[in-house]
């Protein structure tokens, strides 16, 4: 009753205004324009749209300043009378045309116009890509477009992009949103989003923030990436875009994309639709080397002696179809608004690969086919309300609520294995990559059918989130904007992973030879050869002919489908193990925070503190694992537990206007991380077989941050620059520990324990940010339409790991003492550099970018010694996207061309030892896209 009564009075003594900024020349709309009433609290920034809404003005005589960098400062008086509603439009003039100078404003400029002035409107440390520069950028996927802002690096997987580093930092330590909600987590052992479901086609804007404040989620310590969703414009609008390409890797045309939005608003524009749907399908096909490594002694240098363990030769077939779309419903209150919003993304992968394994160390080779699908797709609903109430000092009253599911399934996943014993013979120099090849016997008839084992997997999440926001304007003497917000966050999850494997487990497939010998070629030893199951499938150029050495025979999939499934049914069983892996976990989190700005003239302050409670809840299995009769059983019994915490998360930011052109902006913010769902489940499984126990932790603790921003921008007409440095210092990081099992009187004793720990001491992170965005205007055509971007990020970091130091004392009694020793490194998924630069060109309907992404070297994983550090090799990848309208043919139509990683860059892992062993090298080759665009 008391929202009715708002509503149907809080409004009847004063008046409203509606308006909307646009461009005098083109008439298109001004997005983050800055509106204000001149010695009033009423003030803000235009949406999508170049809209504003001021409501619960007092009748009067006022005088309103609209700002858009680049543009003449519109001022202009008006009045207001009791319970009128004014509807003004507002026209501003390019400063380039008041001084008579003839102006082109194109997408590209637009686009950049844009984000600079959201990122300098901006209280807060945010970077921003506009919608004009989202249908600029020939990217795959989300992730891709993400990674082109300063201080973002990414994790790839099949030559695109999958997730999203933030300051150097895991993905698991950044917020991912659409519409301010968070995405629950994709993966199956930890908290990161893969990206590379969302399509950049359904997306209005990305905004990144790099220090938060109270009134968003603690979980933040790299950052927040929100995804803004498409909201109808006026009238009846659409977009559509289709085009297809050419994939190099495989030679292969079509690689279809798709995508189109409808809009309209209804009732005098009270109701407006939106309706977004995009498809693509693309060839992710690589030819893929991966190697391990052991250490067999030590040189003079004490530097670790190095002979290859194995090499895997891998030619990876991969089509991925990416699909989805957008509803969104919104109705205009007057006073406030009410939104509808449902954002489905889906990527299905089909993969087929073919792997030839040389394991010198065990004398053998062995040739595998697996065939996999991947099914993921994230379902996120929200509804929105915002009301003003003029009763509460023209307060504003915000309530959020969202329901969400992802879901990453392998429905099926196939590996078949062959294996030649005794497969070298004579000298081998296992340093040598290609001599190891070379040294192969190669012998046929000796390679028998080892293993088929057919695997299962389902990870699901379910979210629900309810927030509540309060915001009231604050009437303070000289401090005009400021206010005082207060609010509470309720985020219920639910989280479930069933794993499951049906494998011919150690002697099926010589039973299967046993009763139909008549089937099968055999060996001497009566045992099922590969030449049964040879194929016609030819891998072409291989590693890009960068190594001499072949590939070797290849599998036929049919007939190990139909093998499958012939005897699957009657001599295949259960591997059990992988139910130890099996948890169901329950986490809900409630939060309350207050903040205020108070705004002193050129100095703004926003200090706050967030509170949030964490209960977490979660069940496995401990278990142990044992051989029988050649089969491997498992016992197991359920377990339980629980973690209930409170963490009070202070934070503060001030902004300082220097002058007209220039400002500073600080912030020291203190943020969270909880540990990985799987990392706290109380499974275990003990293995005797290879002496190896492995663990969760459900007393794992949670991360804590300190995080310090320092930020300079300068700007005017011809753009921005910014630079900036942060300080991150967290507590409690948890990490993979492999060590003993040292505890007396343990049946494990002496075996090799796996399990996370907490790191006694405080993970430091340093790093600097240089930005600029600005176009040359200023030169004579025909060089005024080149547009330049660049972005550098330097990161440091310093953490000590936990080793274990093993101590052989000489003779009489050799006994081996195990220490506990700490190695000092960077963090894992960290890039010391980070560097993009495009430049763009535009004139008249032509517009052309070349883009250049580089990373530089990323320690991937950290390995029992320093040679043993497996690095991401530093990277270079260029993009090219050409654009030309066609309107003088057909209003609105448009053709353009993309061409994406033109030099073909490989992703390279080696180890740290020396870049002649190789972790993994894997090749994509180049694509290019050709497509015809239709707005009406």
């Amino acid at each position: 009753m008391f929202f009715l009564f708002l509503i149907t009075s809080s409004f009847a003594q004063t008046g409203r205004i509606s308006g909307k900024v646009i461009d005098e020349g083109t008439g298109k709309p001004l997005e983050f324009a800055t509106y204000r009433i001149l010695g009033q609290t009423y003030g803000g920034v235009t949406d999508f749209e170049g809209k504003f809404k001021i409501v619960g003005i007092p009748p009067g005589a006022y005088t309103i300043e609209i700002k858009y960098i680049g543009y003449v400062t519109v001022k202009e008086d008006f009045k207001i009378a009791k319970g009128e509603r004014k509807v003004a439009v507002y026209k501003l003039l390019e400063e380039a045309a008041a001084e008579g100078q003839e102006v082109l404003i194109t997408a590209q400029l637009q686009g950049q116009r844009a984000a600079i002035q959201q990122q300098i409107n901006s209280d807060q440390i945010i970077n921003v890509v506009s919608k004009d520069k989202i249908e600029e950028i020939p990217d795959q996927n989300a992730a891709e477009t993400v990674g082109r802002i300063a201080g973002v690096s990414l994790q790839r997987d099949g030559g695109e992009a999958t997730k999203v580093s933030i300051r150097g930092l895991s993905p698991r330590y950044n917020s991912i949103n659409i519409n301010g909600e968070r995405i629950p987590a994709t993966d199956a052992e930890d908290r990161s989003v893969d990206l590379s479901m969302v399509s950049t086609d359904a997306l209005e804007g990305i905004e990144v923030y790099k220090a938060i404040t109270p009134d968003q989620d603690g979980d933040a310590v790299g950052g927040t990436v929100n995804f803004i969703i498409k909201k109808a414009p006026e009238g009846f609008l659409g977009n559509a875009k289709l085009s297809g390409g050419y994939n190099a890797q495989q030679d292969e045309f079509g690689q279809p994309r798709g995508n189109f939005s409808m809009s309209n608003r209804f009732f005098n524009n009270k109701v407006g639709v939106i309706l977004t749907g995009n498809y693509q399908r693309a060839n992710r096909s690589s030819d893929l080397l991966t190697g391990s490594y052991v250490e067999i002694g030590e040189d003079e240098d004490e530097n670790a002696i190095i002979n290859v363990e194995n090499i895997n030769l891998a030619d990876r077939l991969e089509v991925r179809e990416r699909y989805g779309g957008s509803l969104s419903l919104d109705y205009d209150l007057g006073a406030g608004s009410l939104m509808i919003s449902s954002f489905l993304g889906v990527l299905d992968r089909d993969e087929i690969r073919y792997r030839t394994r040389y394991r010198p160390e065990s004398s053998r080779k062995e040739y595998e086919l697996r065939e996999r699908e991947t099914n993921q797709n994230t379902l996120n609903n929200t509804l929105t309300f915002s009301y003003k109430l003029a009763e509460l000092s023209n307060a504003q009253f915000d309530l959020r609520a969202s329901y969400a599911t992802t879901n990453s399934d392998n429905p099926l996943d196939r590996t078949a294995r062959f294996r030649e014993a005794g497969a070298f013979s004579g000298e081998i120099d296992e340093g040598d990559l290609e001599n190891v090849v070379a040294s192969a016997n190669n012998d046929l008839e000796e390679t028998f059918f080892q293993q088929d084992r057919l695997d299962f997997q389902e990870v699901f999440t379910r979210k629900y989130t309810v927030q509540v926001d309060l915001k009231v304007p604050l009437e303070l003497e000289g401090s005009p904007e400021s206010y005082f917000k207060i609010g509470g966050k309720m985020r219920d999850q639910y989280r479930t992973r069933n794993a499951s494997r049906t494998w011919s487990a150690f002697s099926a497939i010589d039973a299967i030879a046993e009763d139909n010998p008549e089937l099968f070629n055999l060996n001497e030893d009566g045992r099922i050869t590969i030449n049964n199951f040879i194929g016609d499938h030819d891998p072409g150029e291989y590693l890009d002919d960068r190594y001499s050495f072949g590939f070797g025979p290849t599998l036929d999939l049919d007939k190990l489908r139909e093998f499958s499934n012939t005897y699957a049914d009657e001599y295949y069983s259960e591997d059990e193990r992988l139910r130890l892996q099996n948890y169901e976990s329950s986490e809900r989190i409630t939060a309350a925070y207050f903040m205020t700005k108070l705004v002193f003239g050129k100095l703004t302050l926003i200090p706050g503190l967030r509170v949030e409670n964490t209960q977490t809840d979660f069940s496995g299995l401990f278990g142990r694992s044992f051989e029988l009769e050649g089969q491997v059983f498992i016992s197991s019994i359920d377990t339980l537990g629980q973690q209930n915490y409170t963490e009070f998360l202070p934070m503060f930011q001030m902004k300082y206007q220097v002058r007209p052109w220039m400002d500073v902006r600080a912030a020291a913010t203190r943020t969270l991380a909880r540990p990985n769902f799987f990392d706290l489940i109380p499974w275990q499984e003990i293995n005797d077989i290879d002496g190896i126990l492995q663990r969760g932790n459900a007393a794992l603790g949670h991360t804590t941050a300190w995080n310090y921003d320092l930020n300079f921008s300068f700007y005017n007409k011809y753009g921005l620059f910014t630079i900036g440095g942060f300080h991150k210092r967290l507590n409690n990081v948890d990490y993979q520990r492999i060590s003993r099992d040292t505890e007396a009187g343990s049946a494990t004793r002496g075996y090799q324990l796996i399990t996370r720990e907490n790191l006694e001491n405080m993970v430091s992170v340093l790093g600097g940010e240089i930005e600029l965005q600005t176009n040359l205007r200023f030169l004579p055509k025909p060089f005024n339409g080149i547009l330049l971007s660049a972005n550098y990020t330097f990161l440091r970091s310093e953490t000590f790991f936990p080793q274990l130091e093993l101590i052989n004392e000489g003779p009489p009694f050799f006994n081996t003492t195990i220490v506990d020793t700490l190695r000092e490194g960077v963090l894992p998924n960290q890039p010391n550099s980070v560097l993009n630069l495009s430049i763009g060109y535009e004139y008249r309907g032509f517009s052309a970018r070349l883009s250049m992404f580089r990373q530089g070297r990323t320690l991937e994983f950290v390995g029992q010694r320093e040679e043993f550090d497996g690095y991401f090799r530093e990277f270079t990848r260029w993009d090219f996207t050409a654009k030309q309208n066609l309107d003088k043919v057909t209003e609105g139509l448009s053709v353009f061309f993309n061409f994406n990683n033109i030099s073909n860059t490989p992703e390279f892992i080696f180890l740290s030892a020396d870049q002649r062993f190789p972790i993994e090298e894997e090749y994509f080759g180049y694509t290019m896209d050709l497509g015809v665009r239709y707005k009406f």
